[in-house]
């Protein structure tokens, strides 16, 4: 651990113990007044409650504050929330790679299932590709952190995001918004909502977005491009006090657009493959050089391209009986459909193109019954899990007239019971137990196929690629649990301790080159045993709130991606992860509001495989350190409301892959956003100025190490430079 890390984790640690001492000094609350902090009500535990209630560590954000903070997409929520990173992979928004305390898994197949949950309106979304998108109609965003296998389940190893959406209102409501911004981007977003009839309501949503692409190509259309189209439609149904029904279907689409653009820097894989980088200069191993040294701009002889659509309906019934009991139930469809390819060698050489294609449709079924008595409060359900995806890898390496490509089809079938009890000790101590049983069911069938007369070159004894089709199925099951004691030692505050057992079923090998060992063609399920203590208190007459939390993770089995060159490969390892972080609230008056943040982290991952050794290695997207500040205040005057507001965000040095290669080292990182508003009195309308990236700083946000033969560089993917907003907005 360096001098870097260890000054910030004495800060960091003396400030949990100081959250940890505050109840003896939390006084009750005086008088609300327009100083004092609300009260947020989050679901996490499937049911409504004041965050500072829930024994979770939970950042939450209402759709208000998204906007106030300039947040239109779910790979911003990173900046502000501790712990949690969101980023693009390759330069477009194929996929989201999603770490949550460490927890990670940076795997871009299509098939692949994150350990970090990403629920819609309570609807799981399986695929990596659903966790970028942009936000339109959001009530809140709420991230948990740490396993929420109980009530969640599904995949919630490291924790999970859960975007929730307005919904049908009783009395007509609205707004529209317009805007226009850098690199020519236009967009519209809006909502119109109220009564159909007597126990009846709808409400529909819509986002508009388009822009130029920010990577210019001096040979051919400029990359990384926006044109994303999406329309949500929802019918609330309540003819009765007991029964209600909320129906929503919507489309989210993404392109057809030009994407895939990133940055090439020339490097070589030393004795282990492990890339290093070459001088400024340097030509890659097909002779390309970059001329300027400007990230922004390129040569790409092959436009990358996107062209993904995903369509849900879901179906969302409550019904409560006479004894306090409710009946929930969830039930979802959704059919995603993407077309990807990208300029590989990053250059005007015809050398490599990438494709990756997915067709893939989801069932999911949610069933939950859930009750309290005088004491008591429960859950218990079943859910239920099915895909069918067929998907495509392939690797168009023209210099060479060689095509390398992965047809294959992964269906998978899960199913699940689980409950969860809290029983209160007395008036201050609360015992949490839960437990949770999965099994999952699998049909793999993979084939590989290979034109061109060089194809003996990447058809090595013992893997996929040379045994050409490989079909397999395997069912297997195990459980996740949770136990936690809280203590409310006075109103304000809250002090928790609980163990969790986090679990993610196995899955398979795919990939384009097929260099997996055939013999780990299956790799297993992975567990993680989680400690953690946490406290939650409101002071200073609640105008302050102070939220933080320490921990300890032990891996059994962590489902490790190796990528170097042409070979993808997910294999078992034991890791350890610890770390803590905080967040602080602050009204001092005067229409301010100040928040700050804090996580770190310490990871190690066993037995990684390096040359002839098994050498211990940090987990990828795990920064030792990550701080992130915002102020906002409103300046109230006679014809309006004024409103200003920046963020920042500071993440220590990280490697973006598990190999820990040189050239996967992403430097530290620091970025800051601003933002100004001005609404009438009546809070009718609004016009707002935001600034992404202030500081217009070049920031690499992921490196894939594609040293070896035949590239010989480094794809480099960046943040957009700054970039400018102007907004116009009407509520109705």
């Amino acid at each position: 651990m360096n001098v870097q890390r260890e000054s910030s984790s004495r800060v960091l640690l003396a400030a949990i113990g100081l959250a940890l001492a505050l109840p003896a000094a939390a006084q009750a609350p005086a008088a609300a007044d327009s100083n004092q902090l609300g009260e947020i009500t989050v679901t996490a535990t499937r049911r409504e409650q004041n965050l500072q209630t829930v024994g979770i560590a939970v950042s939450t954000f209402s759709g208000d504050n998204l906007r106030e903070l300039a947040i239109t997409s779910s790979n911003e929520l990173m900046n502000v929330t501790p712990g949690l990173r969101l980023q693009e992979g390759g330069g477009g928004p194929l996929l989201g790679l999603m770490s949550i305390r460490g927890v990670a898994q940076n795997d871009f197949a299509g098939h692949i299932e994150s350990p970090n949950a990403l629920y819609f309106d309570e609807v799981y979304q399986p695929g990596v590709s659903s966790s970028i998108q942009q936000f339109y109609d959001i009530d809140r965003v709420e991230v948990l952190k740490g396993p929420q296998g109980t009530l969640f389940g599904r995949n919630a190893t490291g924790g999970l995001v859960h975007i929730i959406t307005r919904k049908p209102t009783e009395e007509f409501e609205g707004h529209v918004a317009v805007g226009y911004g850098s690199y020519d981007q236009r967009h519209a977003d809006g909502a119109i909502s109220g009564p159909l009839g007597e126990g009846i309501s709808a409400r529909l949503s819509f986002l508009w977005n388009e822009a130029d692409g920010y990577i210019k190509n001096s040979i051919g259309p400029d990359l990384n491009e926006d044109d994303t189209t999406a329309v949500r439609l929802q019918l609330r149904l309540t003819p009765n006090e007991q029964f209600e029904a909320l129906l929503s279907g919507s489309t989210y689409r993404i392109g057809p657009m030009h994407t895939g653009g990133a940055y090439a820097t020339a490097g070589v894989a030393d004795a282990d493959g492990l890339g290093e980088a070459l001088p400024p200069g340097s030509p890659t191993m097909f002779g390309y050089v970059d001329a300027d040294g400007d990230p922004f701009t390129g040569a790409f002889d092959e436009p990358g391209f996107i062209d993904r659509t995903q369509d849900d309906i879901s179906a969302r019934l409550s019904y409560r009986f006479g004894n306090g009991i409710t009946l929930h139930s969830v039930t979802s469809f959704s059919q995603l459909d993407s077309v990807y390819r990208e300029d590989n060698d990053l250059s005007p050489v015809p050398f490599t193109v990438f494709r990756q294609n997915a067709d893939a449709e989801y069932i999911t079924q949610d069933l939950r019954l859930a009750g309290e008595g005088d004491r008591t409060r429960w859950t218990a359900g079943l859910f239920y899990l099915d895909v069918e995806g067929s998907y495509l890898q392939a690797f168009d390496i023209q210099a060479l007239g060689v095509t390398l490509q992965a047809d294959y089809t992964l269906d998978t079938r899960s199913w699940s019971a689980f409950g969860q009890m809290e029983y209160d000790l007395s008036d201050q101590f609360t015992l949490t137990g839960g437990l949770r049983y999965t099994k999952d069911e699998k049909d793999y069938d993979y084939t590989q196929q290979c034109t061109g007369d060089l194809c003996f070159l990447f058809f090595a004894p013992g893997t996929l690629a040379a045994a050409g089709h490989v079909v397999d199925s395997h069912s297997e099951g195990d459980w996740s649990a949770r136990l936690q004691l809280d203590w409310k030692p006075n109103p304000e505050t809250l002090l928790y301790a609980s163990v969790n057992r986090g679990y993610k079923a196995f899955n398979y090998n795919a990939g384009f080159a097929g260099l997996a060992p055939l013999a780990g063609v299956r790799f297993d399920g992975e567990t993680l045993l989680a400690f953690e203590i946490g406290s939650k208190t409101d002071f200073w007459d609640n105008r302050a709130r102070l939220n933080a939390a320490a921990f300890y993770y032990d891996y059994s089995d962590y489902q490790a991606f190796d990528q170097r060159g042409l070979n993808f490969t997910l294999f078992n390892a034991d890791a350890t992860v610890y770390g803590a972080d905080l967040e602080l609230s602050l009204r001092p008056g005067g229409g301010v509001t100040l928040q700050f943040g804090a996580a770190l982290l310490d990871t190690k991952v066993k037995d990684v495989p390096i040359g002839a050794s098994r050498l211990e290695r940090e987990a990828p997207q795990s920064p030792g350190a990550t701080f992130m500040a915002a102020i906002a205040k409103e300046i109230e005057l006679s014809f309006g409301t004024l409103s200003i507001s920046a963020n920042g965000a500071y993440t220590s040095r990280n490697y973006s892959q598990l190999t820990n290669a040189p050239v996967t080292h992403i430097p530290a990182d620091r970025v800051v956003n601003a933002r100004i508003g001005f609404t009438d009195p009546d809070r009718r309308w609004e016009l707002a100025l935001a600034v992404k990236n202030l500081l217009d700083r070049e920031r690499i946000v992921y490196a894939f190490d594609i040293t070896g033969p035949p590239l010989g560089l480094i794809e480099n993917t960046l943040a957009p430079p700054r970039w400018i907003t102007f907004e116009a907005r009407v509520n109705f």
